[in-house]
């Protein structure tokens, strides 16, 4: 007699179950093999492979990402996402042309980076002089065709540019933008001895009240990520506790996203821990929050299916 096994229900129960998306990662070459930027943080010599980065999210049960470049160099990411899955999808990082800062077109520039790299997101550390309106802005005419598009903003502006952002959401109401890394508005970065970005004091009362005010706008959504690199306590980051779920209470979790911020989190405190801080900070969510916040949210905002 032989027995074949039924693997129906296995594959109906996967199709079924909540989808696990990492919201932010980080994967490139060495810059000999894969033109980008060079810095502390990311020396010519330090690589982040696709491989390497999919073994971890296949250990930690993790279905998908968004996969982010380092710069406006983006072939690695570009190649990597032609051949991932629809759980998978990619932001570009914006380069002075699509920001309207060197003399071309820059809605041109934006959809010339489209063609043959369909990202669903731009990110920014930019918006505009923080002394005139957003609408004055050299940016304007690409993140009005944000809007159009349905392409997101994928925000990390720093503190000269949050007036501007609080603009975006007044001006631009239907378009979607993800606050990175908390909210937090980056500056003094420096990079610690387990080679991740570091900032001292992130989160003074003013700042943490910022970033709740701009939960406001309907289409704001959090990361709820970056905590290795705001927090001054070792894992599970303590301190940031209650700023967590302050900034989680005010967008709800049906506008927060789990993102790794691999692969700076890979050596301390490692893929897992870092996919286990959600329960750890976040312990008394229900089920269908919980899925939220690992995948759902950033499934639904970038249209991502098994």
């Amino acid at each position: 007699m032989t027995v074949t096994a039924d693997t129906t229900a296995t594959s109906d129960a996967r199709d079924e179950a909540p989808l696990r998306i990492d919201a932010h990662a980080h994967v490139f070459l060495p810059a000999a093999e894969s033109p980008r930027g060079v810095d502390e943080l990311a020396p010519a010599d330090r690589t982040a492979p696709l491989a390497d980065y999919l073994g971890r999210l296949a250990a930690a049960g993790i279905d998908g990402a968004v996969l982010v470049p380092l710069d406006a160099h983006d072939d690695y990411v570009a190649a990597s996402l032609a051949a991932l899955p629809a759980s998978f999808s990619a932001v570009a990082v914006a380069s002075p042309a699509e920001q309207g800062r060197i003399g071309v077109d820059p809605v041109e520039a934006y959809l010339g980076r489209r063609v043959g790299f369909p990202f669903r997101a731009l990110r920014t550390m930019w918006l505009g002089d923080p002394g005139a309106p957003i609408r004055d802005s050299p940016m304007w005419p690409v993140l009005a065709r944000l809007e159009q598009d349905g392409v997101a903003l994928w925000s990390y502006v720093g503190p000269d540019q949050t007036g501007l952002l609080d603009e975006v959401g007044r001006e631009l109401p239907g378009l979607a933008v993800v606050l990175n890394h908390f909210g937090f508005a980056p500056h003094d970065m420096g990079v610690d001895e387990f080679a991740r970005p570091r900032f001292v004091d992130p989160f003074p009362e003013s700042e943490l009240r910022r970033v709740e005010a701009l939960a406001r706008h309907p289409r704001f959504h959090l990361m709820f990520s970056g905590h290795y690199a705001l927090s001054a306590d070792p894992y599970p980051y303590a301190d940031l506790a209650v700023p967590g779920r302050r900034l989680v209470a005010a967008f709800g979790t049906d506008r927060t996203m789990w993102g790794s911020d691999s692969p700076w989190i890979d050596r301390q405190p490692g893929y897992d821990a870092t996919a286990g801080v959600v329960d750890i900070a976040l312990p008394d969510l229900f089920p269908s929050e919980r899925d939220d916040v690992l995948g759902g949210t950033v499934a639904r905002l970038l249209s991502l299916t098994r």
